[in-house]
């Protein structure tokens, strides 16, 4: 049987962490087979996210999405 060793970036954006949707949206993936490796909370810097969404810098969007992504903690996975 073939490793599978494909990995993927999930992040619950603050909305979801407000919500308490954070072990929910774990659950899901591990129903479907998914394994994770690693989580953090933390509260994104401007900075941060600028550097993390750097493809979408001239899309008009942009500036909303920074600072809707810094409103408050994600959790990367």
């Amino acid at each position: 049987m073939a490793d599978n060793k494909e990995r993927t970036f999930i992040m619950i954006k603050p909305d979801g962490v407000q919500r308490g949707l954070i072990g929910k949206i774990i659950q899901r993936f591990e129903e479907k087979g998914f394994k994770l490796v690693a989580m953090k909370m933390v509260w994104p810097t401007e900075e941060l996210l600028k550097k993390h969404y750097a493809d979408l810098a001239a899309r008009p969007f942009f500036p909303g999405l920074v600072k809707y992504m810094s409103s408050g903690p994600v959790v990367p996975m």
